[in-house]
């Protein structure tokens, strides 16, 4: 029987997915009482993903025989990381002023209503940021799900284990044991995937039949998410495209079934974090190298969100285009990097990039009562480019790999 499933794991997961939209509409209190299922299943791969993250790196830089490794593959994500993100806002930033879908919608009717209340505390503190990313108390970091401080403390524990490998032989061995028992595991959870997506999605489709948030504008902004996911795919599409051109023995057939996984974790939790083991696993699979998949997709987890970079160039450039503003080429170009560096601080949490919209609505000039409008969409926009952004960082450990030793 599970056999039966693995084979036909795409077509189960349809299946619940037209289910979905089915009782979404016929029968939708009956999701009031099926949450708790997607909950579960959301919290199952939270369990497994720091785990996961924490002894993936030690286990890769502590076997490490020689730092000049690190170094390379270090200096190789890097640069892929910032080469992705210029090329997302770029994409959205070339699409968005190429194509005008802001014909006839009135920007007094779109904005009317719409309440966003600002935090009171805008200074960044330098101090508050380092206790954040060096706590003192790991284990409350792995309690709260904090990123950062996990990734920033399995660096430093892998590079310790690394120069005294003598010593560090048990605690290296006690850590690759427990990351392959944790993706056992999580092998087991993902049996759950079609039933949570079942809940997720129908219960999305019931709030928005009962309530009716999404008709004010809807055609307009209809045509915004549209022209987003057309730029979404492009940057989907070129990262595809360069791992097929770097090997030749793996199809596009081979490499969107592999990535199924990837994509399902990624729908359901909308958080590039919680689809991270099993994008460690897959990565592998296809031929990308042990040494760069376990030091790369944790850090892209905690600092590459293309996707997210575009959603905001995109969003930004949509509200500018309504109100009749039209910047020039260092508006757009300082524009673009507002939204590099705030991508970079959202974390791999879902739905943080709301908070992200505060800093670059402000420098574009946009009313921030812009920022709900978005949010009834941005559900299922963020499950989208999360997606794309962990397929992403997944292809791009397989360029990477072709690039070190």
């Amino acid at each position: 029987m599970l056999k039966l499933y693995r084979n036909h794991q795409g077509k189960t997961i349809l299946f619940f997915v037209c289910l979905a939209f089915l009782f979404g509409i016929v029968t939708p209190n009956m999701f009031i009482h099926l949450k708790f299922i997607s909950d579960t299943f959301i919290n199952l791969l939270k369990l497994c993903a720091l785990p996961i993250v924490l002894t993936s790196l030690i286990v890769n830089l502590g076997n490490l025989s020689n730092l000049h490794e690190l170094k390379q593959v270090a200096r190789n994500t890097v640069i892929f990381i910032i080469l992705t993100e210029i090329i997302a806002v770029t994409i959205g930033l070339i699409v968005f002023n190429l194509i005008n879908i802001t014909k006839n919608i009135n920007a007094t009717n779109l904005l009317d209503g719409a309440k966003y209340t600002q935090s009171t505390t805008t200074q960044i503190n330098p101090s508050h940021i380092f206790n954040y990313i060096f706590p003192s108390n790991i284990f409350q970091s792995l309690v709260n799900f904090d990123v950062l401080p996990i990734v920033a403390f399995s660096i430093m524990f892998g590079i310790t284990c690394a120069l005294n490998q003598n010593k560090a032989r048990h605690v290296l061995n006690f850590m690759q044991s427990t990351r392959e028992i944790f993706i056992i595991f999580l092998s087991g959870v993902m049996y759950l995937a079609p039933i949570a997506i079942f809940v997720l999605i129908g219960t999305s489709i019931a709030n928005s039949y009962l309530s009716g948030e999404l008709t004010t504008n809807l055609i307009g902004l209809l045509k915004f998410v549209g022209l987003f996911f057309l730029a979404l795919f492009i940057h989907f599409l070129w990262q595809l495209l360069l791992v097929i051109a770097l090997y030749r023995n793996l199809g596009i057939k081979r490499i969107l079934s592999e990535a199924l996984p990837i994509f399902t974790s990624a729908f359901i939790t909308s958080s590039s974090l919680a689809a991270l083991p099993i994008a460690l696993t897959k990565a592998v699979e296809l031929g990308a190298k042990p040494k760069v998949v376990n030091f790369m997709l944790p850090i892209c987890a905690s600092m590459n969100f293309a996707s997210g970079m575009m959603y905001e160039m995109a969003a930004c450039l949509f509200f500018m285009h309504i109100l009749g503003m039209h910047p020039d080429l260092v508006q757009l170009l300082l524009l673009a990097l507002a939204c590099i560096l705030t991508g970079i601080a959202v974390g791999g949490i879902p739905e943080t990039s709301m908070v992200s919209f505060v800093t670059v609505f402000g420098m574009a000039g946009i009313p921030l009562s812009a920022i709900a409008i978005l949010m009834p969409l941005d559900r299922i926009v963020d499950r989208v480019r999360t997606m794309v952004n962990i397929f992403g960082n997944t292809c791009g450990t397989l360029i990477v790999s072709k690039t070190v030793d």
